[in-house]
């Protein structure tokens, strides 16, 4: 349990843009279970919108999106290497920041069942998504040896593409 506890201190450390990527071991056991449960936590979250099979299917094409995509910048930069603690790094702070949400989605969920002012929990999600984006940038940042603001566009289009290639596929 106590390297779970380090685990989740860790990625929560990059979460407050305190810790870089390559400040996580490069293990492909510790890469498995943080896309094995960035995977499980994009199920979750597909959840709240999606039935159970196009959720799972939503899950595995936004790890597969991650994977594919995370590579493809490392590897045009010629940083390959940093591959491994980057995809940990990206899933792990997901997961995080996913786990975090779903509280919120679920009592979004419940106010828009019953009359009342739901302007609370969305502006806390939209905080979320904001420190996503940061912390997304952060790691990209480091990753890819670039600026922030360099890593925030990147974010956005790495984002972009995601949601378009997964509205595409499922709708």
């Amino acid at each position: 349990m106590h390297t779970l506890y380090v685990l989740w201190s860790a990625f929560f450390l990059i979460c407050r843009l305190r810790l870089r990527p390559q400040d996580l071991p490069a293990s492909s056991i510790l890469l498995m279970l943080s896309l094995c449960l960035y995977t499980l936590v994009s199920m979750t979250l597909s959840l709240f919108q999606l039935s159970i099979k196009p959720a799972i299917l939503s899950a595995l094409l936004d790890t597969s999106l991650l994977i594919l995509l995370t590579n493809s910048l490392l590897y045009i930069v010629h940083y390959s290497v940093r591959i491994n603690q980057t995809l940990t790094a990206l899933a792990g702070t997901n997961s995080v920041l996913g786990i975090l949400s779903i509280p919120l989605l679920f009592w979004l969920e419940q106010l828009q069942l019953q009359p009342g002012d739901i302007a609370l929990p969305e502006l806390l999600l939209l905080g979320l998504i904001v420190w996503n984006i940061a912390v997304y940038a952060h790691i990209l940042r480091h990753a890819l040896e670039v600026p922030f603001f360099v890593g925030v566009g990147l974010t956005v289009i790495t984002h972009l593409l995601t949601f378009a290639l997964l509205n595409l596929i499922l709708n």
